[in-house]
């Protein structure tokens, strides 16, 4: 059979492994012949091949649920659901998407884009299940780095007292870091422990002991911890600690080798209870260059296969945003050791990474645990240091009570750089850094900006890290302006003030973050049509430059507000706000994401499909005010701010 004809996991069942494995080198090439040339997540999938079509042999997937924890380890489970022919469009505007999405497939049983999710998931569908009195199987497959994550655990300890539900928690260990090595006497120890003549040893010998005349029907406690601590040398550390919680556990096992997951796998459906398998699985596999560099191949843009060399750019580009606040934020802390920066497994894609070469004392990773993250980082300011959480905003919003609770109220001088916010393209409406303007302007306490370039972000990050307060500031993904740098001396602004870029008297478009450069190029258009305006770059959401921002509407009359977030709430919302507070009763016209989800596309792609280029947004203006611009407006009474 050739991967091509499978529209259906199903037909994996009565496949001999021989065939099995020829499906998994298929997968592999397919995967690898798509990402490289679209770009997408790599590592993850190639690790899970032999995983995937050994569990689905297990499985009947038109009545058996399988929950994948984070989703981009499942593009095998793509090519098996009947998404062969279409997996080129992987990421793609239209196309399959990156993650699970319960509206592509009947088989993506939970979407996610977020990491820890897989396990409350899956107990949901197994409690509901029971509580139908139907019989179907409920898998939970989660990494070793999600498996950090405070929800995961919450489940666990849940599942774990729930003795006869009916659950299957695989763990792929990429890494190995919360388990020994996979070795021959763990495997064999495993595999005697849960055979069937071991349970019945185990089983029954226990009951035989209990009816001997002189035990009176109850075993000893000598002899019950005796049985435990036999039981203990048959199963490794980890192990231990999840037959502890209620799990049964087996492993670690071998994750390539398709035949003993088989086997292990229906052992462990044949339990009346929570079960644990512990796979050992390697990221990358099949891949040399993905082996190798397991953290640069998580996920790549466009590269030869052969030499596995990202393809090189038709022209330089400028320094990421998130590069730039790496390299700020590294002289930040060689200056001032009370400076410490804070990630949540993402120190590569938030530039952290280069404050762990340089300073890795004062550098933190504490894995897929934003909530703790924000509440370590509180602890910290209150004994003098002045942490810089780097957080991506999708990612922020897990620890929304703590920026409240621990934060906010407290008003400690942490500082949170939102990276990835606005629209970030082929990871879809899980990875939309579109809420954070309206999430982050009611938590009383904070400082909230956004620069334009990534000069200024550098000046917005000395700006927070000097302010006895909570300070967040956004940056979008990508590169910045091309502007130049400040090598050292980093400038603080004024807090709460903006700029004024351009004047003009027929219209004022207030403009937020990486829509200033948007609106100057807007302004430009607009001149060609006769059309002056005049743009502020507000720089601050809170507190809003409302010293500026206000006299300059109530002289123009019409005001135009743009921001890459979500209307609801936003900054346009705040701008309004103000205006109506102050009893300026002028139009606003507020250009940002309308209330809908942003699907997969390229970042231009999702723009323009939203309105948000330039000639667009100059139209939409125009459509707007184009019959009143010339028409001058009655005068209003002096503003008092």
């Amino acid at each position: 059979m050739h991967l091509s004809e499978l529209t259906h996991p199903n037909q994996l069942h009565g496949l001999s492994i021989a065939e099995l494995e020829a499906i998994g080198r298929q997968i592999r090439e397919r995967h690898l012949e798509v990402v490289s040339t679209s770009g997408g997540h790599l590592g993850p999938g190639l690790g899970v091949v032999e995983l995937t079509l050994a569990l689905y042999q297990t499985l009947d997937l038109d009545r058996d649920k399988v929950v994948w924890d984070v989703g981009h380890q499942a593009y095998p489970h793509k090519l098996i659901t009947g998404r062969y022919k279409d997996f080129h469009t992987l990421r793609q505007k239209g196309g399959v998407a990156g993650y699970l999405k319960r509206s592509e497939s009947r088989f993506d049983h939970f979407g996610a884009g977020h990491a820890s999710t897989s396990i409350s998931a899956a107990l949901g569908m197994a409690l509901a299940r029971d509580r139908r009195g139907e019989s179907f199987k409920c898998v939970a497959v989660i990494g070793d780095g999600a498996l950090t994550g405070g929800m995961a655990l919450e489940a666990i300890n849940h599942a774990g007292h729930l003795p006869h539900t009916r659950l299957l928690v695989v763990l792929n260990d990429n890494d190995m870091s919360i388990s020994p090595p996979v070795g021959a006497l763990s495997t064999h120890l495993n595999r005697m422990r849960h055979s069937p003549p071991l349970q019945f040893l185990q089983d029954n010998a226990e009951e035989a002991i209990k009816h001997l005349p002189f035990m009176h029907g109850e075993l000893p406690p000598e002899l019950k911890n005796l049985k435990e601590s036999m039981k203990r040398l048959a199963v490794p550390k980890v192990g231990a600690v999840f037959e502890e919680l209620g799990f049964t556990y087996m492993g670690p096992i071998d994750g390539h080798d398709i035949a003993g997951m088989v086997k292990v796998f229906q052992q462990a459906h044949a339990h009346d209870g929570p079960v644990l398998v512990h796979v050992a699985t390697t990221k990358g596999k099949g891949y040399p260059y993905a082996e190798a560099d397991q953290v640069g191949y998580h996920a790549q843009s466009a590269f030869d296969l052969a030499t596995g060399k990202a393809f090189p750019s038709s022209k330089p580009k400028p320094p990421s945003y998130s590069k730039v606040f790496g390299q700020t934020l590294v002289k930040i802390c060689d200056q001032d050791p009370r400076v410490v920066g804070i990630t949540a497994a993402m120190a590569t894609g938030t530039g952290l990474d280069l404050l762990e070469k340089a300073l890795p004392a004062q550098y933190f990773d504490v894995g897929i645990a934003e909530q703790h993250a924000v509440t370590m980082a509180a602890g910290m300011a209150c004994e003098g240091l002045r942490p810089v959480c780097a957080i991506y905003s999708t990612f922020l919003q897990r620890a929304y009570d703590q920026l409240i609770h621990d934060v906010g109220i407290q008003k400690l001088p942490v500082t949170f750089v939102m990276d990835r916010a606005g629209i970030v393209g082929a990871d879809g409406p899980t990875h939309q850094g579109q809420y954070d303007i309206s999430y982050l302007r009611c938590v009383p306490n904070f400082t909230v900006m956004a620069p334009k370039d990534e000069a200024e972000l550098q000046r917005m990050l000395i700006t927070a890290i000097q302010h006895d307060g909570p300070c967040a500031l956004r940056i979008p993904r990508g590169e910045g302006e091309g502007v130049p740098l400040a090598e050292e001396g980093f400038e603080a602004l004024e807090i709460g003030r903006g700029e004024l870029l351009a004047d003009g008297d027929d219209l004022l478009i207030v403009a937020y973050g990486a829509m200033v450069h948007p609106a100057m190029a807007t302004a430009g258009l607009l001149q060609e049509q006769g059309v002056r305006a005049a743009v502020i770059n507000a720089r601050f959401l809170r507190p809003l430059d409302e010293a500026l921002i206000l006299p300059m509407a109530r002289r123009i009359g019409r005001v135009v507000t743009m921001e890459e977030g979500c209307l609801a709430g936003g900054f346009g919302a705040a701008v309004t706000e103000s205006l109506v507070d102050h009893d300026v009763l002028v139009p606003v016209f507020r250009i940002g994401i309308p209330d809908m989800l942003v699907d997969h596309a390229s970042p231009a792609q999702s723009k323009e499909s939203l309105g948000l280029t330039p000639p667009q947004m100059a139209e939409r203006i125009l459509e707007r005010f184009g019959t009143v611009l010339r028409v001058p407006l009655p005068a209003q009474p002096p503003l008092a701010v």
